[in-house]
């Protein structure tokens, strides 16, 4: 059977070399939106290191002297800083909270960052610096690498020591293998060093980025340090809160609506509250927004290549409609002209998949497509060659198979005559 369909396609060679040159062209068409729309996706559901489940952040301010409870600096017998942190102490006695944490550009989908250098003999990487309390990571539920959950990182989080993700560093320790324990100076700081004291999963800094960009480092804020605070510095510390399993959805609101009773201390007050999941909406709409506008572009060109090559294959079938009567009227059954018919169109396209992969990994290999998010080899190229390669044999099956089940039922006599 094989032969006698390489000896059909043989004999029709100069209408199937514009064919196979066709598929060829379409196949890496299609492979280039198939590696956009898989790297994009395969980026979108891996784990993020965190969880914003039941997270919020509260957004401090300072009464003004216009306020009713403003109280003037002279009256004051406490600082801005205590006043902060006497708010903070309340909150982690209130029922429905089960963790609070302090930070500076920590917090996921803030936008906001610090970086510094990291050395370890003569060598330095840039990394973002997390500067947090212990709870942060309790609050976001961050992964120890050992399995151990986020309270194990919270103890462990002591002065003078970081916790870094496993691919903190992955030309010196690949996976993170002896980086536990290691010591790291800052900058041109060669006193002062910062112990490994665990280990994360990696974390990503959103839903779109993958886990090898912006690599971050925590390092620890303790209390004393918002001692200090000025009420003018209210707005620069993110305090972040996850509430108990089973916390009635409009905690917020009721949150806000006895604030003023109760977390008011000193002219330090709660401004507002938001969720994660709302600012997490916020922080990507327009990423989001980008990649629909493009997705949209994408699904279009891809329902005009599913259309062309179903036509191509429907028209070539139909032409062949007197061939194929003729065969039923000699007592070819429909499976055996099926299996014919949509074998020749195969062989075509396996023929024409040989050179297009040839031209879809030198494309890939040269980072001709705007993709990023995942580092160019066999496992983000072989994937979407085999999807582009289901996509195209789908089309070819749905071109071929209709038109040949219309072209069985043609009468015996009108095949002759066609014939």
């Amino acid at each position: 059977m094989i032969k006698l369909m390489l000896k059909q396609i043989w004999n029709e060679r100069k209408s199937n070399a514009w064919l196979w040159a066709e598929l060829l062209i379409v196949f890496t068409a299609l492979w280039v939106i198939v590696d956009w729309t898989y790297v994009n996706l395969y980026t979108y559901v891996q784990p993020k290191g965190f969880n914003i489940e039941n997270t919020y952040q509260l957004f401090f301010n300072q009464l003004t002297p216009q306020s009713n409870q403003y109280i003037p600096a002279e009256e004051k017998t406490t600082s801005d800083g205590d006043d902060f942190l006497a708010v903070v102490e309340r909150l982690r006695h209130h029922p429905d909270i089960a963790h609070v944490s302090c930070s500076q550009n920590s917090s996921p989908y803030n936008g906001s960052n610090s970086s510094d250098f990291f050395r370890q003999d003569s060598i330095s990487i840039n990394r973002l610096i997390r500067r947090v309390t212990p709870d942060f990571f309790n609050v976001f539920q961050y992964e120890n690498a050992d399995g151990s959950g986020s309270a194990s990182l919270a103890k462990a989080f002591e002065e003078g020591t970081i916790i870094a993700p496993l691919n903190f560093w992955e030309e010196r320790y690949p996976e993170g293998k002896n980086l536990l324990g290691q010591t790291f100076f800052q900058n041109n700081d060669s006193i002062q060093g910062f112990r490994v004291a665990a280990l994360t999963n990696p974390v990503r800094y959103s839903d779109f980025d993958p886990a090898f960009e912006w690599i971050y480092v925590t390092s620890r804020i303790n209390a004393d340090a918002f001692a200090n605070l000025t009420g003018a510095e209210y707005t620069y510390i993110e305090v972040c809160i996850r509430t108990r399993p089973g916390t009635s959805p409009d905690f917020a609101e009721k949150l806000m609506k006895g604030s003023p009773r109760l977390y008011n201390v000193g002219n330090c007050y709660i401004q507002s509250i938001r969720s994660f999941d709302e600012i997490r909406y916020g922080f990507q709409l327009n990423t989001v927004n980008a990649l629909k506008k493009r997705g949209f572009i994408m699904l279009f060109l891809l329902m005009n290549i599913f259309l062309g090559i179903i036509g191509t294959f429907w028209y070539r079938t139909q032409q062949r409609r007197a061939e194929l009567g003729l065969r039923v009227a000699l007592g070819s059954s429909l499976p055996k002209l099926n299996f014919l018919l949509i074998g020749e169109g195969l062989i075509l396209l396996f023929l024409a998949v040989v050179p297009a992969l040839a031209v879809c990994y030198t494309i890939g290999n040269a980072n001709v497509t705007d993709v990023w998010q995942m580092k160019w080899g066999f496992a983000r190229f072989v994937p979407g060659a085999i999807i582009t390669l289901l996509f195209m044999v789908l089309m070819i099956v749905t071109g071929i198979s209709y038109p040949a089940y219309q072209a069985t039922k043609i009468q015996p006599a009108e095949a002759l005559h066609e014939e």
